[in-house]
């Protein structure tokens, strides 16, 4: 798989050796695409039956996507991208890991779903990173200024996080799971959109940087039609210890074994 060095970065995720492309001066993945992936792939059962269907809503580059089938090759992943170019670099990154019999990219809006082409009420599990900042929310770094791309991955001017809920609901089947990660300070609202929409809460962790800090993040597990009982708050999930390094908690979650 061929890419362009000038303006793309071709990495390791250190599973399984799956790669990925992503652009030089667009969105790029952090931490928090790492935690989500391991938080569905811990908490999505198996079925001895069939493949589990999956959908991502807001794929980016596929960074997501392919290190939650780098994790479980029981899963059958659609991804959803409005943006063309990173919808199509998420293409490239499913050939440069040989997942195309078990995974497949669509360009599209997610506020248009479900369509003839990615039909609703099918799959098992749904699972989404949306834009942390609303559409009016500053400050604009002049690195987001100078990208489209960027502005559009860090700012819901094209989906709400109530957007990205509602899509979900839709594409799941009854009984099936939705996986969120989101910022702390938004919990409230979250959870107010998701129990709107039926979507049940039952599982919930908590990331903390450090031990002593707040909480800056949280990973979300709800069920579609479930029963308004059983909610679960995980211990919390502590990133880093007094000295910067990863605790054993993160160390376990980026090793090539778990």
């Amino acid at each position: 798989m061929e890419f362009d060095e000038r303006t793309e970065t071709m990495e390791d995720l250190g599973r399984n050796g799956a790669r990925l492309i992503q652009s030089r001066n667009g969105f790029r993945f952090g931490e928090d695409t790492v935690l989500l992936a391991w938080f569905v792939s811990e908490n999505l059962r198996i079925r001895q039956s069939r493949p589990v269907r999956v959908l991502e809503l807001g794929t980016n580059c596929g960074a997501g996507s392919i290190l939650l089938a780098a994790r479980r090759s029981d899963l059958r992943i659609d991804g959803v991208e409005r943006q063309k170019e990173a919808a199509e670099i998420f293409r490239r990154n499913i050939g440069l890991n040989a997942y195309t019999d078990r995974m497949r990219g669509f360009c599209a809006d997610l506020r248009d779903l479900p369509s003839p082409e990615i039909p609703g009420n099918i799959y098992d599990a749904v699972f989404m990173n949306p834009p942390y900042r609303k559409a009016e929310e500053g400050p604009v770094t002049s690195e987001d200024a100078h990208s489209r791309e960027l502005l559009e991955a860090r700012f819901s001017m094209h989906g709400s996080v109530e957007d990205f809920l509602s899509c979900g609901k839709k594409m799941l089947a009854s009984g099936g799971d939705l996986f969120l990660v989101d910022r702390a300070k938004d919990f409230s609202q979250v959870m107010k959109t998701c129990l709107d929409l039926n979507l049940i809460p039952k599982r919930i962790t908590f990331v903390h940087p450090y031990a002593e800090k707040e909480a800056t993040l949280f990973l979300l597990s709800a069920k579609k039609g479930g029963k308004m009982t059983g909610t679960v708050i995980t211990p919390p999930l502590i990133l880093r210890d007094d000295k910067r390094e990863y605790t054993p908690q993160l160390k376990r979650i980026y090793s090539e074994d778990n």
